[in-house]
């Protein structure tokens, strides 16, 4: 899933992912090869899967806004047939007919979103330094041109929660869990432990942190020290 998460920035999508396989399996290896496949045979599954489902809840939109039209009432299509035996008894010819038949011909784009969002170039933000790139707000603003791929990024990015208390979660006296709490693997018991003395390691880092106001103290007992020193020299 993380790998995942890393296609979904549109500053890496799947170049991030093949020079990572590339470092740790070589650049022609097999084993490269095959996890890229693997990756991009899992993503193309899941994008599948949503375009279905979101192709199917904006079917069931479109009907039911169908439906809800008053009775009796021409629809669009009637209008236009209509429209166009009237301008053909003039003798004229109607431009959006015409290019819609210009339209069919050719034919429609048959790439899918996934297709489209990983051959266009990857993002180059010009951020200040300091700052994040705000992925989330870049798939909202794109949300328009990439709707399926949207929902999948919403989902992928969503924060990871747990129900089980935060006393018994870091602990690790072998504390017996309730029935409904003993869905944790040692794997999940891992990742909870590390972070927590990560962020044990981060309190300790940043308490030895100079502060402003020491660095004030430190220069004015330096201040106090060194005219001290001078009156002395004075005096001899």
């Amino acid at each position: 899933m993380v790998i995942l998460a890393t296609i979904f920035d549109p500053r890496n999508k799947m170049h991030f992912a093949k020079l990572c396989f590339e470092k740790l399996y070589g650049k022609d290896g097999f084993e490269a090869k095959e996890m890229l496949k693997l990756v991009t045979d899992l993503l193309t599954c899941m994008f599948n899967e949503y375009n279905m489902r979101f192709r199917g809840a904006s079917g069931q939109a479109s009907q039911s806004q169908v439906a809800s039209n008053v009775p009796g009432s021409e629809s669009q299509e009637q209008a236009t047939d209509r429209m166009e035996l009237v301008v053909d008894d003039f003798g004229y010819e109607r431009m959006d007919v015409v290019y819609k038949d210009l339209v069919a011909e050719k034919g429609e784009d048959t790439r899918d979103e996934l297709e489209v969002y990983l051959k266009e170039a990857v993002e180059n933000p010009k951020i200040l330094m300091g700052l994040d790139f705000d992925i989330l707000s870049w798939w909202k603003v794109h949300k328009i041109k990439y709707p399926v791929l949207a929902e999948m990024a919403r989902d992928l990015f969503a924060m990871q929660v747990s129900s089980v208390a935060s006393e018994s979660a870091f602990s690790t006296s072998g504390r017996i869990l309730e029935p409904h709490r003993s869905c944790l693997t040692h794997f999940m018991i891992e990742v909870l432990v590390c972070t927590e003395q990560w962020m044990k390691a981060d309190i300790k880092l940043n308490a030895s942190i100079t502060t402003n106001e020491q660095i004030l103290a430190d220069v004015e007992m330096l201040d106090k020290l060194e005219k001290e020193f001078e009156a002395q020299n004075i005096d001899d």
